[in-house]
């Protein structure tokens, strides 16, 4: 047996079978030698009526074509990252019909809490939590409202270089908010928040929750004319 091990031993360590060692080590692969492969791979793809052209050296379409043959030329449009990329004004108005859904989605739970307020043998009106409620949520709606409409109106004049929207002197040039279509239901919302207020300080229970649906539904509304873009990047 021990000489069996040593043969077999002898056998392993021969050149031929070290050279098999040494191929078996990993090999560095550049970025260049993937471009090369991945373009002689797109290059082979036939080409297919109505398709984006590829770059080879990216892999990626290239935008050749005009800009409403490529998407519709907006994030509206369900434009891709790569084939056109959205303007700030898109997304800043894709954030801001993000706050107005959020806090729009709150008024259930404030006429829940109202509901519950109303039910019992003593109903009370707690109108501090009524109070507190508007102003966290109702007013960041409002807002969120204004400056959507803001946009709406002035497109990318209402929105700087870096998203920072544009401050001073240049601001009393813009158009105001009030001259976009949709500050209609800003409007609406304004006078059903002086509602709640007032309903809240009465201790009128059904005031303050009618007022609070008709908050959600024009707030729904809203959106919906607005129909805000999509962005992908």
């Amino acid at each position: 047996y021990v000489a069996l091990a040593a043969a077999s031993a002898e056998a392993f360590s021969s050149p031929a079978l070290s050279g098999l060692k040494m191929s078996a080590e990993p090999t560095q692969i550049s970025r260049k030698d993937l471009l090369s492969t991945a373009a002689a791979g797109i290059i082979a793809v036939p080409a297919i009526a109505g398709a984006a052209s590829l770059d080879p050296k990216t892999g990626f379409p290239v935008q050749s074509g005009g800009r409403d043959t490529l998407c519709g030329g907006s994030a509206s449009a369900g434009c891709q990252p790569m084939t056109q990329a959205a303007s700030i004004t898109d997304k800043q108005k894709t954030v801001l019909a993000g706050k107005i859904t959020v806090a729009a989605n709150k008024v259930p739970v404030l006429t829940a809490a109202v509901e519950k307020m109303k039910s019992g043998k003593k109903p009370k009106m707690d109108r501090d939590y009524v109070l507190r409620f508007s102003a966290l949520y109702l007013t960041t709606l409002v807002d969120a409202m204004d400056q959507y409409c803001l946009r709406d109106a002035n497109g990318a004049k209402a929105a700087g270089g870096a998203g920072i929207p544009k401050v001073g002197g240049f601001k009393s040039t813009l158009a105001p908010s009030s001259a976009s279509a949709l500050y209609g239901n800003v409007d609406s919302i304004k006078e059903d928040m002086q509602t709640i207020r007032d309903a809240a300080f009465k201790g009128d229970f059904d005031g303050v929750i009618k007022a609070a649906g008709d908050i959600q539904t024009s707030a729904t509304a809203f959106l919906g004319q607005a129909n805000p873009p999509i962005v992908f990047n």
